[in-house]
């Protein structure tokens, strides 16, 4: 494991691999190990995987998604990044878009998965205060417990059972500050859907037919909101886009950070031919 030090803070990531870079963002309330069994991603360039605070192997407690926005560039200029392909799932996507609020210049394309621009509903925001009332009363498992059929669709958690464990055990579970400092960054995040109008670099949307966090409706949004770059997924198996095994969708990604890392495709239009792309997928691409 390698790190850096914030403001007194250790925070964890993994850099492997050759090539263009390519940084991953994860989910709440996972870590880095989301990304391991998505082997179509290994082969994609030189991927950075970093535990945000408070998760994984990182420390502190996260307060707000701009810290953890921070975070991220200081582990950009640590590494010497000009310029990177950038992903991030749920939570991730949240941290990413503070990140293009600031550093958009960083940025040569944008994977966004199972992920949404808006902010919350304020019935959204008062679940996530729920969840924290609930996990400081009771403590994170029963939270987490309901919390993997959030993220698991509801076929898969009947006919899919050992990956239904495999998600559980995912799930960072060992700090309540941080989860509860997580729900409550996410709750108070701000609305960035006018930043999207600004992303002027490829961008690939994935979100699982079936998700009942992010629905393909705020994916759609997000689509017709980006200037003339985007391309979007929809998988049609009923999990969420990044599951625990390697996918249809995976590939797909992989193949738009090997594309969109390589020099002669930054600040153009790439993979004008992924209308089609294989059992499992639907792609909307803007022409």
């Amino acid at each position: 494991m390698a790190h850096i030090t914030r403001a007194g803070v250790r925070l964890a990531y993994a850099d492997t691999g050759s090539g263009p870079p390519v940084v991953l963002i994860h989910g709440f309330p996972f870590s880095r190990r989301m990304w391991e069994p998505q082997t179509p991603l290994a082969g994609a360039g030189r991927l950075i995987t970093a535990d945000l605070r408070g998760f994984g192997e990182s420390g502190g407690t996260p307060a707000s998604l701009d810290e953890l926005a921070d975070d991220l560039h200081a582990l950009v200029e640590h590494l010497r990044l000009p310029t990177a392909v950038f992903g991030g799932f749920s939570m991730g996507g949240y941290v990413l878009f503070r990140y293009l609020a600031r550093h958009a210049d960083h940025a040569k394309a944008v994977l966004l998965l199972d992920t949404r621009a808006e902010a919350d509903t304020p019935e959204g925001r008062q679940r996530r205060y729920d969840s924290i009332a609930r996990i400081e009363r009771d403590g994170p498992a029963g939270y987490l417990d309901d919390f993997v059929k959030l993220v698991v669709a509801t076929k898969t958690l009947e006919s899919q059972p050992d990956l239904v464990k495999t998600v559980r055990d995912l799930m960072e579970s060992r700090r309540t500050p941080s989860l509860v400092g997580g729900l409550r960054a996410m709750a108070q995040r701000p609305d960035s859907t006018p930043l999207l109008s600004s992303i002027r670099v490829p961008t690939l949307i994935v979100v699982g037919e079936d998700d009942k966090a992010t629905p393909v409706s705020s994916a759609r949004t997000m689509h017709e909101a980006i200037p003339g770059r985007a391309w979007s997924s929809f998988p049609r198996p009923a999990t969420s886009a990044t599951s625990s095994s390697p996918s249809d969708s995976m590939l797909l990604c992989g193949t738009f950070c090997r594309r969109c890392g390589r020099r002669r495709y930054a600040g153009r239009r790439p993979m004008r031919s992924w209308r089609e792309n294989g059992p499992g997928c639907a792609i909307n691409a803007r022409a």
